[in-house]
């Protein structure tokens, strides 16, 4: 790891999961016991947590995001082509923490009994994640532990570029569909979910297995 480059996008990230980790802990008196750990498509709590182990886990996550992935790269069997996607890698890094950190936000505001609809919120809120890094996902180049694995794409690299090129695209058309979906309501809220995650999961598989057909390998 003391060849990798602390950047910009890391200290933001540290930035602002202590300012998410201080406003959770400046109304911690303010808070009920049991925070919601689990959110339905309508809003609805499915499962809740000690305030204490959400405080804990929603934090600190948002907190070791930068320090996760930078150890997850220094130990992939490819990690020399990082170098060739760092500024993708930073941005995407930097997107997951700020929807981490948005959701730990939006449980302590929950608990504060101000009215928000978190449920559709969140929705729309991994949609604008699934866009940013349906953005960067064609600059990724081939490597264990970020992007779309499959035995082909792993196994050709031609079979790996042309199969994020096609699932960047996908991920952001998924990802407006969950900002959609937060104008929906009922069948149609769970439709408009279910054909994003297919978009952006089964046909870049199904799109891979094609492409190692034709190519033989």
């Amino acid at each position: 790891m003391r060849n990798i480059k602390w950047k910009w996008q890391d200290t933001l990230i540290v930035v602002l999961g202590l300012a998410s980790l201080c406003f959770a802990l400046f109304n911690y008196n303010a808070l009920p016991d049991q925070l919601p750990a689990q959110f339905g498509v309508t809003g609805e709590v499915n499962r809740y947590w000690s305030k204490d182990s959400a405080i804990a886990c929603l934090g600190l996550l948002g907190l070791l995001m930068p320090l996760l992935m930078h150890f997850i790269r220094s130990i992939d069997p490819r990690k020399e082509n990082y170098a060739k996607f760092e500024n993708a890698y930073a941005m995407t890094r930097l997107a997951m923490a700020l929807l981490f950190d948005f959701i730990f936000v939006l449980v302590i505001m929950y608990g504060l009994n101000i009215n928000l609809p978190v449920g559709k919120i969140a929705i729309g809120a991994v949609g604008i994640l699934f866009i940013i890094i349906g953005n960067y996902m064609p600059q990724v180049k081939d490597n264990y532990f970020i992007g779309l694995h499959t035995p082909w794409t792993l196994h050709n690299p031609e079979v790996w570029r042309k199969t994020h090129r096609l699932a960047g695209g996908l991920w952001v058309i998924g990802g407006l569909l969950m900002i959609g979906a937060i104008f929906t309501g009922g069948i149609w809220n769970t439709v408009v979910i279910v054909t994003a995650l297919v978009l952006t999961t089964l046909i870049p598989v199904a799109y891979s297995w094609m492409l190692a057909q034709r190519l033989k390998v």
